[in-house]
C-alpha cells in the first residue's frame, strides 16, 4: 500500500489508527510504503516515529521539494513494493473490513486492475471514481514503464495518463464490495496539500500531447536524489 505525503502530519496519525486496524481483520497485513515527497516543515518518519504501527512499514523521502512531484513519489513507491500494488492518496482511508475484502475477498488476476468505491466523510455520500485509488500488479506497472515524470513540477494528469496506459494492459474491474474514504480539509486541515497553485494548463497541454503521440511509454524514472528513512 502505497501512500504519498506532503506535510500532512495529522492526516497521517489518522492513517496510522487506521493501518492499526489491519491485524484485527486480514490474515496477512500489507507493507505500507510512505513516500514522503520532500516536506519541508515536518517529515512523515518523524509522525510515524511517534506512532506505535502494528502493521510492517517502509518510509522513502525524496531530497528535493519539487512542485506537484506525485509521478516521481508514486515510481519510488512502486519500485519498492514487490507484488500487488495499492497506490493512494493520504487523504483517502480504507478501513479494516474492506481492506479485507479487498485483499482477500477473492482471488486477485493480475490481468486486472480493482477499483474501490469512493464515499466523502462525514456523509458518505458516493464521490467520483478516483484514478488514484487502484489495485494492480507490480508487472504491469512495470510494463506500462510506471508514471510519466514529465509531469512533475506542475499540477495535473499524471494519474490519467497512467490510468490510461495501464487500461490498455489490464482490464478494469470495479469493486462495489470495498469502499474508500475521503476526508476532507475541514475535518482534518492538511488532510491534503495546500499552498502551491493548481494551474492545470500547462499538463492539461502535454496530456493532449501525450494522447495525440498514443500514450507513449515514460523514460527516465526517478529524477531525483532520494533516500530510505524506515
Amino acid at each position: 500500500m502505497i501512500f504519498l505525503y506532503y506535510d500532512n502530519p495529522r492526516m497521517l496519525a489518522e492513517q496510522i489508527r487506521c493501518w492499526n486496524t489491519y491485524p484485527d481483520f486480514l490474515n496477512t497485513a500489507p507493507t505500507i510504503i510512505v513516500v514522503d515527497d520532500g516536506s519541508p516543515s515536518t517529515k512523515a518518519a518523524n509522525i510515524i516515529q511517534r506512532h506505535l504501527c502494528r502493521v510492517p512499514i517502509q518510509v522513502f523521502r525524496i531530497k528535493e521539494d519539487i512542485p506537484w512531484n506525485f509521478s516521481g513519489a508514486r515510481n519510488l513507491g512502486c519500485t519498492h513494493a514487490n507484488d500487488w500494488i495499492y497506490m493512494s492518496d493520504i487523504d483517502t482511508l480504507l478501513y479494516g473490513k474492506d481492506a479485507k475484502n479487498m485483499f482477500e475477498g477473492h482471488p486477485l488476476d493480475q490481468a486486472q486492475i480493482y477499483i474501490p468505491k469512493r464515499v466523502h466523510l462525514p456523509s458518505k455520500g458516493i464521490a467520483p471514481t478516483a484514478m488514484v485509488n487502484l489495485l494492480f500488479h507490480k508487472t504491469q506497472f512495470l510494463a506500462v514503464g510506471g508514471y510519466d515524470e514529465d509531469f512533475a513540477g506542475h499540477y495535473g494528469k499524471e494519474d490519467t495518463d497512467f490510468f490510461r496506459r495501464l487500461k490498455r494492459v489490464t482490464k478494469l474491474v470495479e469493486r462495489s464490495d470495498v469502499v474508500v474514504r475521503v476526508m476532507p480539509p475541514r475535518i482534518i486541515r492538511d488532510a491534503c496539500s495546500r499552498g502551491r497553485p493548481r494551474d492545470k494548463k500547462r499538463n492539461g497541454a502535454l496530456f493532449a500531447q501525450k494522447r495525440a503521440a498514443g500514450y507513449p511509454k515514460p523514460v527516465n524514472p526517478l529524477r531525483f536524489t532520494w533516500e530510505r528513512i524506515l
